[in-house]
């Protein structure tokens, strides 16, 4: 099988880079640096215990005390 490293995949382009860059400098009310982006291959499948704990990590995280 497969490693996801091993797998080719599609470039970001540096436009989309450039969109997620603005939207989430807009959201957070600071400029933001995006270190690395990968297309996800469709149709991309998440188990449910996956993903609930990525929703219970991320929900931990306290955005707004870390703020300065």
């Amino acid at each position: 099988m497969d490693s996801p490293s091993s797998r080719s995949s599609q470039p970001v382009s540096p436009e989309t880079l450039s969109v997620i860059a603005a939207a989430v400098t807009e959201f957070l009310g600071k400029k933001v640096r995006i270190r690395s982006a990968r297309m996800l291959q469709a149709p991309y499948a998440v188990s449910r215990w996956a993903r609930q704990g990525r929703v219970t990590v991320q929900t931990s995280h306290n955005i707004t005390q870390r703020r300065r």
